[in-house]
């Protein structure tokens, strides 16, 4: 098949999953999501998204549907957004649906509204720093000279090559400003040509770089400069001219807003950004990068282990960006080597080392494929969002691996003032270009980094959670939510609880008074003064009245009460616990299950493989049919290739039909050892019952589903719920 038909293949999948082109109200993507707002998104099955061939991820974020799916996703966007476009021409409903408004909170938006801007800068600035990386290659090894050398003469010193190198290389970052311009304006709904005219007009030639004095602010001059290597001041001015754009196509007549709307445009927008909103947001930008600065320059390496920490979580939030393109502003703008940058590398690089653990880990066939194709981008050119969204934060453990690792590998960055020089993609191998100084220094850390993510994840992370583990987990559950497994009195602990959560004004005043209700007639037979006091409580939260006396009483009694009814739900409970630590004798068997499975996977995974390229074979040979074959041998060796291939097809199907077999009789023998263990837990939650006079009935189920947890995940038996 090939790749524009795999490509609609997908897209035909997607549009299904997500309700249908018409469900669309916009699409867009960055480095490697696709990120959709959708006008219902109860149509969505993010479920089945995840599902997909070629996409590593689905999830909601700040009110949009967001697809991993990797180095594709420009091209499959582009699919989306002309199908939507292709609609809103023949569908006769789809300007009705538009009117469908979802209430997002404004700081969803605002993230929002800040990936969409950012998104499309991404692959400007890898093109632009890989450019830079070369020409710094290019002088370092002798082969180019750098004309911007004091006192370098052309001819002489550097040739025209080296110029034209230099032009390219440096106007791309001067020119960022113009492109988040453009992006700005073009998300907002304003006159994306109109905006990068105004654009080039803040980066003008025809103004002194050094600038022109305007006034001081303390140690900053404000000044009228071009806006060089810059992004603030752009996407501001081009939030107000969008706006202003938009009010201008409602208010003036056709004819008038053909003349005004670019004249004002252009005209208001370079005396704001020049007198008013340029000076402002240079301070604003000189104060957050001395911050920034600041916070890098902690001793110790502090700085740079806060990177490494929370760059991973801030690429799950969506927010990295923000910080991404602060850090690229103080190389460029100020020629700063970037602590920052070559920590949040070294993070990244621990993240993918976490999922190739997982690979090698896996017993599936499926999963280690799924693994190492998640792994595969970030390792070229550094996004991890396939590592996180496909693998690593699905199963827990590893993304939190992986945080610890970039954590320790930032820290190191800090502690040695491995510092990246220039930009060069966003990381993985061709993120060492962005090193000069300190090359050696930055791959032995995220080497390091890249190990010790694999290490630690493949020590600390289990494929298979053990019967024991997740049973233990709950019996933990009933000792902290019912009080039982404590000298104090169950019911006495529980209203003690209460108490503590009334105190910090948390809590359901109705459900806790009910809750109190029931169990306070076992202490007025025992005790005439608490009962009085706990009847005092009830009162004050009726009344929504705090007397902290009475409460510090009345929890000191509760904990002095003793029951031999609480004795004997104790013993029950220590029964509870031996009964969950003997369910490690099922381990041999669920491993040996386990295996099985895996294996009966792994040979479906090859049965599948096999079809599709028998299909694909077939297919092939359809199409040659209508064609003279011009060499003889060519079909023999394509047939002899097909036979070989259902011969292969017939193999696997009968070692999968002898693995299900085995299968069975092992679910069977499993079925037998589990339900054992599980009748004995279920007499004591029973016991535990009577004796607490509570319904224990989501524990029992809870245990039913942790006990049988391999056939539950392999069908043989239903989830009880």
């Amino acid at each position: 098949m090939k790749k524009s038909e795999k490509s609609e293949k997908l897209v035909a999948n997607i549009l299904e999953k997500v309700g249908g082109s018409e469900n669309i109200q916009d699409v867009y993507n960055c480095a490697t999501r696709m990120r959709l707002t959708l006008r219902v998104n109860s149509r969505a099955n993010i479920e089945e998204l995840k599902k997909i061939e070629g996409i590593s991820g689905a999830l909601w974020s700040n009110g949009e549907l967001q697809l991993i799916i990797g180095a594709g996703v420009s091209e499959l966007t582009t699919y989306v957004k002309e199908s939507s476009q292709k609609l809103k021409s023949t569908n006769v409903d789809f300007k009705t649906n538009n009117l469908v408004k979802q209430n997002v909170p404004l700081w969803k938006r605002f993230l929002k509204s800040v990936s969409a801007i950012f998104g499309p800068l991404i692959p400007f600035l890898v093109g632009v720093g890989l450019i830079m990386a070369l020409q710094q290659i290019l002088i370092r090894s002798g082969l180019a000279s750098d004309p911007t050398k004091e006192g370098a003469i052309l001819g002489t010193d550097y040739n025209i090559f080296d110029y034209v190198l230099n032009v390219i290389a440096s106007t791309g970052f001067k020119m960022m400003g113009v492109i988040a311009m453009w992006s700005t304006v073009r998300y907002l709904g304003g006159n994306a040509p109109i905006a990068i005219a105004l654009g080039l007009i803040m980066v003008s030639p025809i103004i002194p770089e050094a600038g022109i004095k305007l006034t001081s602010l303390g140690l900053w001059e404000i000044k009228i400069q071009p806006f060089y290597s810059t992004i603030l001041a752009f996407i501001v001015i081009g939030a107000l001219i969008a706006f202003a754009q938009r009010q201008m196509d409602k208010r003036f007549h056709p004819v008038a807003n053909f003349i005004l709307n670019p004249f004002l445009s252009l005209l208001i927008g370079g005396l704001l950004a020049f007198f008013i909103v340029g000076p402002i947001m240079r301070v604003v930008e000189n104060a957050l990068l001395i911050a920034f600065n600041w916070i890098m320059e902690w001793p110790f390496g502090l700085g740079a282990l806060v990177v490494g920490l929370t760059w991973q979580p801030l690429v799950v939030l969506g927010v990295h960006n923000i910080l991404f393109f602060a850090a690229v502003t103080d190389i460029v703008a100020n020629g700063q080597p970037s602590l920052f940058l070559a920590a949040a590398f070294a993070a990244a690089w621990a993240q993918m080392g976490a999922t190739i653990a997982v690979g090698l880990k896996s017993k599936r066939s499926i999963d280690k494929s799924a693994a190492f194709a998640a792994a595969l981008p970030g390792i070229i050119s550094g996004p991890t969002e396939s590592c996180i969204y496909g693998i690593n934060l699905p199963k827990g453990l590893p993304f939190i691996t992986g945080v610890i690792a970039g954590g320790l590998s930032g820290w190191l960055i800090g502690i040695f003032n491995v510092r990246l020089d220039n930009l060069a993609g966003l990381g993985g191998i061709v993120g060492f270009l962005a090193y000069t100084e300190n090359l050696v220094g930055a791959i032995l850390i995220d080497l390091f980094a890249i190990g010790f993510g694999i290490v630690l994840t493949y020590l600390l992370w289990s494929e298979q959670k053990t019967e024991k583990t997740l049973a233990m987990k709950i019996t933990r559950k009933i000792a902290k939510k019912e009080g039982i497994g404590s000298e104090i009195d169950s019911d006495a602990k529980k209203i003690i609880a209460i108490i503590k959560t009334n105190q910090r004004k948390l809590g359901n005043k109705e459900k806790n008074v009910n809750d109190i209700n029931k169990v306070k007639n076992k202490f007025a037979t025992s005790d005439s003064t608490l009962a009085s006091e706990i009847d005092n409580f009830i009162t004050n939260l009726l009344n929504n009245v705090q007397n902290k006396k009475l409460n510090q009483n009345l929890v000191k009694k509760l904990k002095r009460f003793k029951t031999a009814e609480q004795k004997q739900i104790n013993f029950e409970y220590e029964r509870l616990k031996k009964q969950t630590t003997n369910l490690r004798t099922l381990k041999k068997d669920t491993q040996s299950y386990a295996k099985v499975l895996a294996k009966t996977d792994n040979l479906e995974f090859k049965l599948k493989k096999q079809v599709a390229l028998q299909e694909d074979q077939e297919a092939k040979v359809l199409v040659s049919k209508g064609k003279k074959a011009k060499v003889l041998f060519k079909p023999l060796k394509r047939k002899d290739r097909s036979e070989k291939r259902e011969q292969q097809i017939i193999k696997l199907q009968t070692l999968i039909n002898q693995n299900k077999q085995t299968i069975n009789q092992l679910t069977d023998d499993i079925n037998l050892k589990s339900d054992k263990h599980y009748s004995n837990i279920e007499n004591t939650i029973t016991n535990l019952e009577s004796l607490t006079n509570r319904d224990f009935d989501n524990y029992k189920k809870a245990y039913f589903n942790a006990i049988h947890n391999i056939q539950i995940s392999s069908n043989k038996l239903e989830l009880k719920i």
